[in-house]
């Protein structure tokens, strides 16, 4: 248990660990329609792991940071400045995403896989996206996880693969994934998606947007995603629930972009293409621990203490960090201990 000692406003000294840890024009299908359900957070360390030389740890989480650009097109005022302070403040945690997020899962359950056998990490990355929706990164890691080895068990070597998930009814899919929002539905979704990809697709991930979003279950922004980390096409920004919402709260979208489809056609109007795939972890990330939907933590961001964000609780911003609300902060979703000491 860290130690804290109390002291006038945030003159606090806190003892804690620090761990080592182009715009699609034509008009395609959204992702069902958020809905709020509740669902079990299974809790899990982040992970080090080595890849083929590639060490992956928790600190420094580097993102690149944005450059004024010439344009024609009128971007939102402050843009560069909130991006590169939001890479500044993910450099100083590992959120959920950074592990257990779509990308990053197939390598963090089975290290190598990736640059080992890119087929099948294109297939775990799709299903991997395919239990996202509506479902926490830890939640949807441990069903990964037990689809994983309960293939390896049954004599599957790679594990969670298209010919081991076709082996399986839509029952069985769905006893590994009970846990992930929609189970039911998406055991189903997974089951013809795979049916689909061996008859016309030779058992892999096609290329185009147009022809990944045929498949049951999968929208633009897991379609983005798709093409960006598995194939290294940049065809367009994903947007999530998170970057949505951040956007329309630093008015980077319009109010008129009420789903994540026609935010996503805002932000690639001004958006400097570099951007489109390093943004949905960057922000993701953020809204993860930080500037969560119900309790942001705007007395440990920048974007508050700077007056950079608007809509910051000013109450938070200039109110002395408390014991008691530094034992709230050490319950988010990654260890802060960094942001704190920048502000304390």
């Amino acid at each position: 248990m860290t130690s804290l000692k109390s002291t006038t406003k945030r003159s606090l000294k806190v003892v804690n660990k620090t761990i080592t840890s182009q715009q699609q024009r034509k008009k395609i299908k959204t992702e069902p329609a958020e809905v709020s359900i509740k669902v079990e957070t299974v809790k899990k360390e982040h992970i080090k792991i080595e890849i083929e030389n590639e060490e992956i740890v928790s600190s420094p989480n580097i993102f690149p940071k944005a450059e004024p650009t010439a344009s024609s097109i009128k971007a939102p005022e402050n843009w560069v400045k909130i991006y590169n302070e939001i890479v500044d403040m993910r450099s100083k945690f590992m959120a959920p995403v950074d592990t257990q997020g779509c990308e990053r899962m197939p390598n963090t359950i089975d290290p190598g896989i990736k640059t080992r056998d890119p087929k099948i990490y294109r297939f775990q990355l799709l299903i991997s996206l395919m239990l996202s929706s509506q479902t926490k990164d830890e939640v949807n890691f441990d069903a990964m996880t037990k689809l994983h080895q309960g293939m390896q068990k049954r004599g599957f070597t790679n594990g969670l693969c298209i010919d081991a998930v076709l082996s399986l009814s839509e029952k069985e899919i769905d006893e590994y994934i009970n846990k992930v929002g929609f189970h039911n539905r998406k055991s189903q979704y997974i089951k013809n998606a795979c049916e689909i990809l061996k008859q016309k697709h030779n058992g892999d991930i096609p290329k185009t947007i147009e022809e990944i979003v045929e498949l049951p279950g999968v929208g633009p922004k897991m379609g983005y995603l798709l093409l960006q980390c598995g194939w290294g096409i940049n065809g367009g920004i994903g947007v999530d629930v998170h970057l949505h919402r951040l956007a329309l709260m630093w008015h980077w979208v319009s109010a008129k972009a009420n789903t994540p489809e026609k935010a996503r056609i805002e932000l690639e109007s001004w958006l400097p293409e570099q951007y489109w795939t390093p943004v949905n972890p960057l922000i993701v990330g953020f809204g993860q621990v930080v500037c969560v939907p119900r309790a942001s933590n705007c007395d440990v961001c920048t974007l508050g203490t700077k007056g950079l964000c608007k809509a910051a609780n000013k109450k938070l911003v200039k109110g002395p960090i408390t014991e008691a609300r530094l034992l709230k902060l050490r319950k988010q979703r990654a260890d802060l201990t960094k942001l704190i000491n920048d502000v304390i």
